[in-house]
This record gives C-alpha cells, structure tokens and sequence, in this order.
C-alpha cells in the first residue's frame, strides 16, 4: 500500500493537502486561493533537492503521503529562491490566512530549526480521514525514516500546531518527542539509526 509518488499522483497529493490543512481538517476556501497549502507545505517536494514523497495507495489512488528532504538546510535555500519566485505571484494574500502564511513561505529562515545539525530531514505526513485509524500513519513513519536512514541523516524532525491535537498525541506514540515548542506550535524530532551492512 505504500509506494513511491510519480508525478501523476501531485494533483492527488494537493488535494490530500488541501483537505488534512486546518489542525487536520478541510482547509477549503480558508485561504486566497485551495492551491497555496500545496505550494508551500507538499508538491515543492517532488522536486526541491532531496526530496521524497511517500503515498498511501489502497488502489484508486493515493489516500495519504508522507513527503520531506533530506537535507532542509538546501531545500529552504533551493525553496525561497527558485520554487517560490516561480508560484508567489499566484498567490496574492486576500485573507487573514494568508496574511501569515503567504510572508512565511517567503522567509529564508522558516525551517531552520537551531536544532538542524542534529536533524537535517524534515517530513510532512498527512491521511484523509478514509486511511486514518488503521495503521496507515505509522507504516508512512517508519518508511520515511527507513528512506531518510538510507540516505544518511541521522535525524527527522517535524513541526505540529499545537491546535492539532491529534498530530500531538500521534507522533510521540511513533518515535518522535518534542524539542521546542512556542504558543502555536511543537517541533517534534527522531534520531535515525544508519542500516547495518549485510555481512
């Protein structure tokens, strides 16, 4: 049920995006505009440098992703001055959504986390309500990690609003603990063992 994404699965993934981008919830018609959560927070992943994307395909499609890179230190760089210039006129801030979310995805520093060193990777996970509940969420986890441990990071990390409750609960349960956090949000990190050679 997992499988790596093609590029026939972006308007599947933005949609998914789409509708998981409010604490979880459908985040239609919040913003200026239904594509803006995509361009910031999942499609710039099949492209930027190291990324990965994850599908979760019960057979009409994917259901759920869990997407991210390797290396965010290059992704923030390759994001703000190549990905970025090339959607942000698309997406002119119009509401009070956008008035926070449209400057961040333009800010160099917006996922650079003191903690980098240590967890280089980040990821993204998000399920329609139809794949959650069944064990979906935790396979995305440990396949990502295995991908991200493969590559060389030795360590993930992710941020999670605080108003997602269960974002909250769900990632200690599969790894991860909290590192920082502030009023609106929790930065939740992994350390990633490297494989061991077959002997």
């Amino acid at each position: 049920m997992i499988r790596a994404a093609t590029l026939e699965d972006r308007d599947a993934i933005a949609r998914i995006c789409l509708l998981t981008g409010a604490q979880g919830g459908d985040a239609t018609g919040r913003f200026g505009d239904d594509t803006v959560l995509a361009d910031v927070y999942a499609t710039p992943y099949l492209d930027g440098p190291g990324g990965f994307c994850l599908v979760w395909d019960e057979g009409e499609g994917a259901v759920g992703y869990v997407l991210g890179t390797s290396d965010t230190r290059a992704f923030q760089e390759w994001f703000v001055h190549e990905w970025w210039p090339t959607v942000a006129a698309g997406h002119p801030p119009r509401t009070a959504a956008d008035a926070w979310l449209v400057p961040s995805a333009a800010d160099p520093a917006r996922m650079l986390i003191p903690e980098l060193d240590a967890y280089p990777a980040h990821l993204h996970i998000d399920l329609l309500p139809e794949a959650q509940g069944r064990g979906a969420g935790r396979a995305l986890i440990e396949a990502a990690c295995a991908l991200l441990a493969t590559r060389g990071a030795p360590g993930v990390h992710l941020v999670a609003e605080r108003a997602n409750g269960g974002a909250q609960a769900f990632y200690p349960r599969v790894g991860f603990e909290a590192i920082a956090s502030d009023d609106a949000a929790v930065t939740f990190a992994r350390r990633l063992a490297r494989p061991r050679l077959a002997e």
